[in-house]
């Protein structure tokens, strides 16, 4: 899976992001409990690229 979607980020941003992410998609959080808020649409953005994986490996 690329990671175009995170450029710009630090390592540590992205580690959040796909961590904030995996508890989104198990629904232990929402996006907007995310925090700091500037990640919100990071999380969005790896939930879709994870969503779309998934659809093209079926």
């Amino acid at each position: 899976m690329s990671e175009a979607h995170l450029e710009g980020l630090t390592l540590v941003q992205k580690r959040l992001v796909k961590a904030y992410a995996t508890t989104v998609m198990s629904e232990v959080r929402t996006v907007d409990e995310v925090k700091p808020e500037e990640l919100q649409p990071y999380v969005v953005l790896e939930i879709a690229e994870r969503e779309i994986a998934t659809l093209v490996n079926e």
